[in-house]
């Protein structure tokens, strides 16, 4: 998507650079994924995160990621670990929001409860938004997060301090167009027209059935496919899901704990430090996705 005033940094880049942000989901999942968010800034692999609020993360932790000028936001949660009347599977999430099941005004409560725990917790608005397992553009949850965004945070989004994700498809595969018809398109046109400001192409998906190899030829794929740096054009977003490999197997437990150990290492890897080298990777942040005037 292509936005008239964006972007401080883009004088500096050249026609070859390819604007990235690489965001860390999920933190506030368990240590291990905080301890891998902090690695890895402490690296310069990653620029964002976006935080669970049923999780925990510590002050310590919240500082540290403030010194490294990491830019969180909020990982909008209704399949996840966040208590409430809605939470349920992806697949009922998807068959309630559109069947028109959900109840807009529970919808409503519960991105309230996590706005209002985000801000609590890192004392102020978030700086961009996403979903677990992309239910954010949902139908009913999108129109109940958009009115609450534009309700809340008038101001930011005037000044351009507030993006939300977009999962406009980077490579053409299934998984990727699967992600974005359930709601991309109307999600992406909802944040045009309210003026929110997004990433442009949205990377990283795959099946979290990848070893070390396969996910060094994805991450090349991805970073291929990213455009180089053009005028008014946004960054790629790639997500990814890293977390520390603990020796203590049973001290935290999830469906792709073995994936994330894997991401990891790769992402700490002089492998991927020369992949990014290779493809002239500026890394940026959401708060990059800013307006001038």
């Amino acid at each position: 998507m292509s936005h008239p005033h964006y972007q401080k940094q883009a004088a500096s880049l050249s026609n070859t650079a390819r604007p990235v942000i690489i965001n860390v989901d999920d933190l506030g999942l368990s240590t291990a994924v905080n301890d891998a968010v902090i690695h890895l800034a402490e690296l310069g692999r990653i620029g964002a995160s976006s935080y669970m609020v049923g999780g925990t993360i510590t002050d310590s932790n919240i500082n540290r990621l403030n010194q490294l000028n990491v830019d969180i936001g909020l990982h909008l949660d209704l399949t996840g670990i966040f208590a409430s009347a809605l939470r349920g599977s992806l697949k009922s999430i998807i068959i309630a929001s559109y069947l028109r099941r959900l109840n807009p005004m529970q919808v409503s409560d519960v991105i309230k409860q996590q706005l209002d725990g985000f801000e609590e917790r890192f004392n102020r608005a978030p700086v961009f938004i996403d979903g677990h397992q992309h239910i954010h553009q949902f139908p009913v949850i999108r129109e109940g997060l958009i009115k609450e965004l534009t309700n809340r945070y008038s101001d930011e989004i005037a000044k351009g301090m507030l993006s939300a994700r977009v999962t406009t498809p980077l490579i053409n595969d299934v998984k990727s167009w699967i992600i974005y018809i359930l709601g991309g398109y109307a999600w992406r046109r909802s944040c045009q027209h309210h003026q929110i400001l997004t990433n442009d192409k949205f990377g990283g998906v795959y099946g979290f059935d990848a070893d070390r190899q396969q996910l060094a030829m994805l991450w090349k794929k991805w970073l291929q496919a990213a455009p180089c740096h053009t005028a008014n054009v946004s960054p790629t977003l790639i997500m990814c899901h890293p977390a520390v490999p603990e020796s203590r197997s049973n001290s935290w437990q999830d469906d792709i704990k073995a994936a994330r150990e894997i991401e990891y290492k790769w992402l700490i890897s002089d492998e991927f430090a020369e992949l990014l080298a290779q493809y002239e990777v500026k890394l940026m942040r959401w708060s990059d996705i800013t307006l001038t005037s």
